[in-house]
């Protein structure tokens, strides 16, 4: 029956089972074995040894697909140093370096296990079959972890025997210390506490498992006769491995790194979406901007499965009053896009009627097509939309403008977004304008005009971010005036772009009010008075 750890216990067990790995080391290097050796790598025998498990523990994770966190945690803390940069890679959220260093040390001839082999032969020792061992548990505890039992982890283990296990020998050469049977037994009894040696009582039922466990293990046959055939066969088999594990890496290293990409991605929108909740006001928004992301989401893995899909627009009309956010809102989801891979660049081109109407027949098109250009990967906001077709103007070069957008959005349909911004009412006309239109702009997303409570916080926030705040009497004088606007003053006032006037004015008056003191306190210069708003 196979035991069961927490990580708690996972975690000392890996931790003994370096120190001996360190010890092992320690007798390496006090007996003058690796005296040559670090003459020529520049390195000492525990960093050998710290890059080693790193390295191993790397590939490991990658070939069975888990970089994740636990994981990560598990192989950089590990060791004593980190060789491969492990921990400012994974701060980074990005490991393809170290995956490819990681590959690139395996492949190169076990140092270590080299010279307890030599020490081995020369003191009638086993060493080299306890430092596997250990290196086993090692990888065992990281496998393991959070309970989980993968094919994967057997795979890679018999993978890696085969290539080491030459290495594996005693001193006559007679019979290997670490064969299969011990390998299976450890995976499925899951016992990372016993020495290693001649172990044999896994019993018949090896036989049937091992093709299903490893590509190919040694079984220790006990006639000479035997010994030989299946060492010819072990030889040949360990070639194909040797010459096939890298392949193997190469690829489990391609998806772990796609991976890897993936989740930054989703740690990106995510972050993306928290800055989109922080602000203040727009719930409605908000929660549009989370169903358009889920249905995004939703889409690709339908076509992950091949399953069929329909036809998706991620053009959109901003409708509503100006200083609503829509510009904020833009660039946010230009950047999520970029995250969802529907975007290559992610960036915000900002343009309006003069950006995209020339006063002459012929160069409009020319006009729209540069700005479409310069905004391929990204987004291209059109702020005023409805004024490329301005009532009762047939003759207007806006129509041109139109024409020519729409045929430059199907041209570029697989990078290129479009997010047409106005008043609800005069968005109508622009989509009326041409018939194209209407079936590329199946979003729309109403921008409330702000509360005064709203407009309030709003205000209080720039002050903030502006080392400002503002006294209880001043924001009651702010409030009542809001309150006293008619709908005309409040159209005209521009929501938050009005309060970020209104913001300056209080700062301008603020100084003006300070400077002729005699001293200026921290207080009088960050605190903003009923005096400063003006009647």
């Amino acid at each position: 029956m196979q035991k069961s750890y927490t990580n708690q216990q996972l975690y000392h067990i890996a931790e003994d089972n370096y120190q001996l790995l360190s010890e092992y080391c320690t007798d390496l290097v006090e007996e003058g074995y690796f005296s040559k050796v670090e003459n020529i790598l520049r390195l000492s025998a525990k960093e050998v040894l710290d890059l080693y498990i790193q390295s191993l523990l790397v590939q490991f994770l990658v070939f069975g697909k888990r970089l994740n966190a636990d994981e990560i945690y598990f192989t950089a803390g590990l060791t004593k140093q980190d060789m491969l940069g492990l921990k400012k890679a994974w701060a980074e959220k990005d490991l393809t370096e170290v995956v490819k260093k990681s590959a690139k040390f395996l492949e190169t001839p076990p140092i270590l296990l080299q010279l307890f082999c030599l020490r081995d032969q020369e003191k009638s020792k086993g060493v080299a079959g306890l430092f596997f061992d250990s290196l086993l548990n090692i990888m065992i505890c990281s496998a393991y972890l959070n309970q989980v039992r993968d094919e994967k982890i057997s795979k890679f283990i018999g993978l890696y025997f085969d290539k080491i296990s030459i290495f594996l020998q005693n001193r006559q050469n007679e019979a290997r210390t670490v064969d299969g049977k011990y390998i299976f037994k450890k995976l499925c009894f899951g016992n990372l506490s016993e020495g290693c040696g001649l172990l044999r009582e896994a019993g018949d039922d090896f036989a049937s498992y091992k093709q299903k466990y490893f590509y190919y293990t040694q079984e220790v046959s006990a006639s000479a006769a035997a010994e030989t055939e299946t060492e010819t066969e072990y030889l040949t088999a360990k070639e194909e491995k040797q010459s096939f594990l890298p392949e193997v890496l190469a690829d489990a290293a391609e998806d772990a790194v796609l991976s890897m990409k993936e989740k930054k991605a989703e740690e990106e929108v995510e972050r993306l979406v928290k800055e989109l909740n922080a602000m203040i006001g727009l719930q409605e928004v908000k929660e549009e901007i989370r169903s358009l992301i889920n249905l995004i989401k939703v889409k690709r893995l339908r076509e992950r499965y091949k399953l069929p899909q329909m036809n998706m627009s991620y053009h959109m009309v901003f409708t509503g009053s100006p200083g609503t956010g829509k510009t904020t809102v833009a660039r946010l989801v230009a950047k999520i896009y970029r995250e969802l891979g529907i975007l290559s660049k992610g960036t915000l081109t900002e343009t309006d009627r003069s950006g995209l109407v020339a006063g002459y027949v012929g160069q409009t098109a020319l006009k729209v097509k540069e700005v479409v250009e310069r905004a391929l990967g990204g987004v291209l906001f059109i702020d005023e939309a409805y004024a490329l077709a301005p009532e009762n103007a047939s003759n207007d070069f806006g129509a041109e403008a139109i024409d020519t957008l729409v045929k430059m959005m199907e041209d570029h349909r697989d990078d290129f977004v479009v997010i047409a911004a106005g008043y609800t009412e005069e968005m109508q006309r622009f989509l009326k304008a041409n018939t194209g239109l209407y079936s590329r702009f199946n979003k729309f997303i109403t921008f409330s005009d702000y509360t005064d409570e709203e407009l309030l916080l709003i205000l209080d926030s720039m002050a903030a971010e502006a080392g400002f705040c503002l006294t209880e009497g001043a924001r009651k004088k702010i409030d009542k005036m809001l309150g006293e606007m008619s709908a005309v003053e409040k159209e005209t006032f521009g929501n938050a772009r009005g309060i970020r006037n209104l913001f300056e004015r209080l700062v301008s008056n603020q100084a003006n009010r300070i400077i002729g003191y005699e001293s200026q306190s921290i207080k009088d210069i960050t605190v903003i008075t009923e005096e400063d708003v003006a009647g």
